[in-house]
């Protein structure tokens, strides 16, 4: 099984790992608890269609760490578990667009969600979904690189790694996913480095802790949302 690890820009045509742990993926991950499905989307226009649609969906919306207007919350993972439903509907700076990009370059690719919150379970299920090649999607920061991700990366690369030796799989890494691995390794210095990080450091100046400490957590939550028609849903 190949495993390769890429930023923003998704080429595989077999199944890829979305990753934008602060916050996007971890919320839509959180939101899974208390949602039916989640919806993520790139404007306004779409969130507000689909509220005047489902007068009951929550709206998450967020542009460069603030609250979009006319949205009920932020993008929050602590947040979003004071409320449920069936529809959370997510728009944010990074993380939506690739998920959208993905799926309108090859409709057929399978898109899995998850950070470090959920990594062994997207372990789990990446090595059964996955034909010959697993993807890690970073969604970085307007397009460029944040440790963060490459951090949720190499979280979720190393329990791909374990769990294929307990299945004798055989993984080839490229090299992306190989400094992904490494700085993932030490996982007190994982949890640091998110923590220390940009995107943090902005989170926490603006009162959102919980937030980022959300974030760090590791194999908290055992299942993780698949994107499909525009959709994610928990399997």
């Amino acid at each position: 099984m190949k495993v390769k690890t890429a930023l923003f820009n998704s080429t595989t045509d077999d199944l890829t790992i979305v990753i934008d742990l602060l916050r996007a993926s971890t919320t839509i991950t959180v939101a899974l608890n208390n949602f039916a499905k989640v919806i993520p989307v790139n404007n306004d226009e779409k969130a507000f269609e689909i509220k005047r649609k489902h007068p009951n969906a929550v709206l998450a919306g967020e542009r460069d760490l603030n609250t979009i207007e006319g949205y009920d919350i932020t993008n929050s993972p602590d947040i979003i578990q004071n409320y449920s439903g069936d529809i959370f509907v997510i728009n944010t700076t990074n993380g939506t667009k690739v998920l959208e990009n993905i799926k309108q370059r090859n409709n057929d690719i399978k898109v899995l969600v998850g950070a470090g919150i959920n990594a062994r379970a997207l372990a789990i299920k990446s090595l059964e979904m996955a034909e010959n090649e697993i993807e890690l999607i970073m969604a970085g920061r307007h397009e460029k690189f944040n440790i963060e991700d490459c951090i949720g990366a190499g979280l979720i690369i190393n329990e791909i790694l374990d769990i294929a030796r307990e299945k004798s799989i055989d993984i080839e890494l490229d090299e992306s996913s190989l400094a992904a691995k490494l700085l993932a390794k030490d996982k007190t210095k994982a949890k640091e480095l998110i923590g220390n990080s940009w995107g943090a450091k902005k989170l926490i100046k603006i009162g959102l802790v919980k937030d980022v400490e959300i974030c760090q957590e590791l194999n908290t939550l055992n299942y993780v949302g698949l994107y499909d028609n525009g959709v994610v849903v928990k399997i």
